[in-house]
């Protein structure tokens, strides 16, 4: 049984949806996972900077087709850097590079984002492939972008995966020139197929530690869906069953009545 209770904000977005406050005497720590460093939040997250992990999502494409009512980039990014300087702590800031588009400009989208972050002092990172249900083919095609893993595929081939994996190697290669290479952490869960990643949790024995807090099995026990390796004592501060309001295109909530067509473009994704 686990010992402590650790929140998680996986059912929408920390920074639009800050019901999680509610609830932070009710749980040992937290992770926050938002792609929206918003006024509100930045309150919040320095209020409870002692007992929170932030996992800013950042793909590089806010503002664009894929991620239409994510801040840019450059805003994004100006925010989180501002909540460091604000006080919250780096350490404790894990940018979440998720997901990642295994095609030519996917691979470099999220390879200037780790460049980014790197050269600001950030260590901590972790990221997933992009999933394709079919609802999200249907959009990807409504939006008339490529489908990175054809008409019916839903997770990426070995060939994808080797060139993820060789841009991670580039990419420790990168940091090393400027830090120890065994300070970067890159992570990665029910990812199986990396080979480049550290395979935890989204919640891990590391988190707890981060959070002045330890379970000598907390990387023995888990596994919520196939491949997971979260801590289970893991729970949900999100109430919400629908989808934010960033209507990202690979969303996994489906979008009843939501027109899935946008007048901008990324090309050649």
């Amino acid at each position: 049984m686990a010992k402590y209770k650790i929140g998680i904000t996986e059912a929408g977005d920390a920074g639009l949806d800050l019901s999680w406050t509610s609830k932070m005497n009710q749980i040992d720590g937290a992770i926050l996972i938002t792609k929206c460093v918003s006024p509100d939040f930045y309150d919040a997250a320095l209020k409870y900077k002692d007992k929170v992990i932030i996992h800013t999502t950042f793909t590089g494409f806010g503002h664009s087709v894929l991620e239409p009512f994510v801040p840019a980039p450059y805003d994004e990014f100006d925010a989180i850097t501002t909540l460091v300087g604000g006080g919250f702590p780096k350490s404790k800031i894990v940018v979440r590079i998720d997901p990642i588009i295994p095609t030519k400009k996917g691979i470099e989208t999220a390879k200037n984002v780790f460049l980014t972050f790197i050269d600001h002092g950030f260590n901590r990172f972790r990221i997933s492939l992009i999933d394709m249900y079919p609802h999200v083919r249907r959009r990807f095609k409504n939006a008339g972008l490529p489908l990175p893993y054809g008409e019916n595929g839903f997770a990426p081939d070995k060939q994808q995966i080797a060139q993820v994996d060789q841009m991670l190697r580039d990419i420790k290669s990168y940091f090393s020139n400027s830090r120890p290479l065994d300070s970067i952490r890159i992570e990665s869960c029910a990812e199986p197929g990396l080979t480049e990643t550290i395979q935890c949790g989204c919640i891990s024995s590391y988190d707890l530690e981060l959070l002045g807090l330890h379970d000598d099995n907390a990387d023995q026990y888990g596994f919520q869906r196939k491949n997971c390796m979260c801590y289970s004592g893991k729970m949900e501060l999100l109430n919400q069953k629908h989808p934010c309001t960033h209507q990202c295109l690979y969303c996994y909530w489906r979008y009843p009545g939501w027109q899935e067509s946008h007048s901008r473009d990324i090309a050649d994704m």
